[in-house]
């Protein structure tokens, strides 16, 4: 529903153009240097609370991605609270976060709730109203207590449209585990994302100032993987998008996730069953005289005074040792590993994507919160690329529970990545005692199971190939021609067919392993599946090959070739400055359009004027149409991908609303390599898409995982609550969408008073105000000096004279004026 919503004309769209003329007119400011360009000041600000929040980290961690000269703060609501909602500030300490280390002038601000009414987020909507005009909302539904306070803010005059709020139409959800807000808040935020990297994409200046690296190629890859993704969903759930139960083949990744749940939920119900089975061994053995050895002997006619003794022994120790007993019997049972030791367990979610790990933890941390202590469990989470293994390795024992996901590392952008994580499932995997150690689950694209793993989840594609996966196949296909006849004689027995392929089958797979092991890269079957490590190097591989790396250097040859270079960067600027004067014709120092066409011409005939004309537009960054030297050295120094991939691709659909149009390629990169010059290879075209690579890690593949995950701790968390009613004919049971604090989405607590806030808004309110007027008789009064300046009769004392300092101005909240904006344009005495 949402992005059906946003392909058309919905409220959705209409917030969308607002928060669009907000990025425009904030850009603009960049440009024409009315905003000020330092560390301390925020362009865009995103706040909110737990699992809202780190939704949000991950949209700011992309924006900044893509755009590395924006200032983009994602902070907690509660911290700005703190900070500026405070009669004495509640300092951030171990934050870099103060007042003075957040210059917020009229910044854009966005706030995600999911409910709409937390309590800390509420709060900051009032707050943030004396800070900036331009504060937006991410919630579940339109009517929220912060829509309400967003809708009557005030608004600019200038402002054609006012709609700050975005919805996910997901309404109120009463159970406090949250999962499918937490996805349909990430979704809408990739259409936000999408709409940003638009609207600055579009004008090559804010492209400058932003320091842009996203082109519209990879926002059509994002946008075809976003829509794709819909289908992979349905998949991981079970059910497609209009709530119709698939079939058995179409939901078999539900039913390996569901088949895992119930696997780790009799871990956590072994304690319980146990229990049961002691109680009803010690109610029946006392009830009727005979404990089970004694009865046993009794009833095999051992009756000799002895022989009682002897096995009432053994009756008492099993007594004692009742319930491991029990656990043992259990667990040969269910196929389950015997050595694991018998107390409540741990779980230990790890993803490369923080929010992925983070909201996991919250959502079955909240299912098991209400569960009885004989079926409790304990969550963390980390990152296993980080400090997984500093914090939680330790801490593994014989049958913690460790559920990863993995990062599709068939991709180069993300090879180490997979690699990385990979390696610290292992190193945890890998710590034993008494031949046991922790149960690890992974959950993944790349269909490779590691050897130290208990299962491997594999979710399906869903996508297009990119361009690295594309020839690492054909390589593949390649290096099966050299190793054997491409064209087998036929054989009529399907028997020995049969034996035939199998035999094929094992050698190629011995040959594969042997392949990674010594050569990798070179020679790999394609019906096969690479291992991260062997991923790793047959990329390594492919990239030395097309960089003509040598694989060995000494020291001085390193230095050498350090020098070298810096001797031919100095050649080449001389050697640009010769063909810059031989372009321009006039001599007049610099490069017009018909000149800038003319000699790349001569230079590279092959190049189309469309190509040329998006070169001469992305090199003139100040926009007189011309290029001075600086400009086309920048040109020259671009690599010759990053060119061809910022080549005008019209985001427009037939009713001329700004959409991100999907890519409609076989393969990512298809196009572009057919459209490439002459002399760029694949590997080098394919190193352009790694932004696209990264984004679809973080926004389509992560949300993939995330949502298997909340599927199997489902099913884990219903069946362990199932249990208890079963067992107890109705006595027993809660509920797993409840928490002892008995709290809903919508009424989550703030530790940070907002008691002040209404008093702090009036008066950062006006001081807004006052220095918005304070501004405009500056841009005045430098108007006017400027006129008589030009005509010679300047006479004006210093603004210091003219305009008091903001700092100066002493006002209360009960009297205090406005200067109106209408009064501030007519000259009359209020300018004097």
């Amino acid at each position: 529903n949402i992005q059906e919503d946003w392909k058309g004309v919905g409220l959705n769209r209409m917030t969308a153009c607002h928060l669009a003329h907000c990025v425009r007119e904030r850009m603009k400011g960049y440009v024409d240097g009315t905003i000020e360009n330092h560390g301390a000041q925020v362009d865009i600000l995103v706040t909110g609370c737990e699992v809202s929040l780190w939704v949000a980290e991950q949209f700011i961690s992309d924006l900044k991605r893509c755009f590395p000269k924006m200032y983009l703060k994602a902070v907690s609501s509660n911290k700005l609270l703190g900070l500026f909602g405070q009669e004495l500030s509640m300092p951030c300490v171990g934050h870099p976060l103060s007042q003075k280390a957040l210059e917020m002038k009229d910044p854009i601000i966005i706030i995600v709730s999911h409910s709409g009414g937390t309590f800390s987020p509420l709060a900051c909507s009032n707050l943030l109203q004396s800070f900036s005009s331009s504060i937006f909302v991410v919630t579940s539904e339109w009517d929220t207590q912060i829509g309400k306070q967003l809708r009557s803010m005030y608004s600019d005059k200038k402002d054609l449209l006012t709609s700050r709020i975005f919805s996910t139409e997901c309404g109120v959800r009463s159970a406090e585990p949250c999962s499918v807000s937490v996805v349909a808040t990430h979704q809408l935020l990739t259409n936000i994302f999408e709409h940003i990297c638009v609207t600055i994409i579009s004008d090559p200046q804010f492209r400058h100032v932003t320091g842009s690296v996203i082109t519209e190629r990879d926002l059509q890859t994002l946008e075809r993987c976003n829509r794709d993704n819909i289908k992979a969903l349905e998949r991981i759930v079970g059910v497609d998008r209009k709530g119709i139960e698939m079939h058995d083949k179409g939901k078999a990744v539900e039913m390996e996730l569901r088949a895992a749940g119930d696997v780790w939920s009799e871990h956590i119900l072994e304690n319980a069953k146990a229990y049961i089975m002691s109680i009803t061994y010690i109610i029946v053995t006392v009830t009727l005289g005979w404990p089970f050895v004694t009865g046993l002997c009794a009833a095999a006619g051992l009756q000799h005074e002895w022989a009682r003794y002897i096995t009432r022994f053994v009756d008492a120790l099993i007594y004692i040792w009742l319930p491991q007993i029990n656990i043992l019997i259990l667990r040969k049972k269910q196929g389950r590993n015997l050595r694991h030791r018998m107390v409540a367990r741990n779980v230990l979610i790890g993803d490369p994507c923080p929010w992925v790990a983070q909201s996991a933890d919250a959502f079955l941390s909240k299912i098991f919160a209400c569960s009885y202590s004989i079926a409790g469990i304990g969550v963390q989470s980390a990152n296993p690329t980080d400090h997984l293994v500093h914090r939680q390795t330790h801490r593994v024992v014989r049958g913690s529970l460790f559920i990863c996901g993995r990062p599709d590392g068939r991709l180069t952008a993300l090879t180490t990545l997979e690699a990385s994580t990979c390696l610290a499932i292992n190193q945890a995997s890998s710590i034993q005692s008494l031949n046991g150690t922790c149960e690890s689950i992974t959950i993944g694209h790349n269909k490779t199971k590691l050897p130290l793993s208990e299962k491997a989840i594999f979710l399906e594609r869903n996508r297009p190939r990119f361009l690295c996966e594309k020839m690492l196949k054909e390589k593949d296909q390649q290096a099966n021609l050299r190793r054997g006849s491409p064209n087998p004689p036929p054989v009529s027995d399907p028997t020995t067919r049969q034996r035939i392929q199998s035999t094929i089958r094992r050698i190629t797979l011995r040959g594969s392993m042997h392949t990674m092991a010594s050569l990798p890269g070179d020679s790999f079957d394609v019906s096969s599946h690479r291992s991260s490590a062997a991923l790793l190097g047959a990329y390594t591989t492919l990239d030395n090959r097309a960089k003509k790396k040598k694989t060995v250097h000494t020291q001085g040859e390193d230095v050498m070739d350090v020098i070298n270079d810096m001797i031919k960067e100095r050649k080449g600027v001389t050697h640009l400055r010769e063909i810059f004067d031989d372009i321009d014709l006039n001599s007049d120092g610099v490069i017009d359009w018909d000149e800038f066409v003319a000699g790349y011409k001569r230079l590279n005939p092959e190049m189309s004027e469309t190509q040329l004309k998006q070169m001469f537009v992305e090199a003139d960054i100040e926009g007189d149409g011309v290029l001075d030297f600086d400009e086309f050295v920048r040109l020259d120094t671009l690599p010759n991908v990053e060119v061809l991939a910022k080549l005008s691709v019209k985001n427009r659909d037939e009713r001329g609303l700004v959409q991100v149009q999907a890519s409609t390629e076989d393969y990512f990169g298809k196009d572009f390599k057919r459209s490439a010059q002459i002399g760029l290879g694949s590997v080098l075209i394919s190193q352009s898409q790694y932004l696209s690579m990264e984004l679809y890690e973080s926004r389509v593949a992560s949300m993939q995982r995330f949502v298997a995950m909340t599927v199997m701790f489902h099913q884990m968390g219903h069946r362990v609550q199932s249990f208890f009613p079963k067992i107890s004919f109705g006595l027993l049971g809660y509920r797993m969408d409840r928490t002892q604090s008995n709290m809903r989405i919508a009424t989550t607590a703030s530790p940070v008073s907002g008691a002040d806030v209404r008093d702090r808004m009036v008066e950062r309110h006006l001081r807004f105000k006052i220095q918005k007027a304070v501004n405009m008789v500056c841009r005045h009064w430098n108007r006017t000096r400027n006129i008589e300046e030009s005509s010679g009769e300047y006479n004006v004392r210093r603004l210091s004279d003219v305009a008091m300092p903001i700092n100066q101005v002493h006002v209360s909240a009960a009297n205090y004026w406005t200067w109106d904006e209408a009064d501030l344009d007519q000259p009359s005495e209020h300018q004097d």
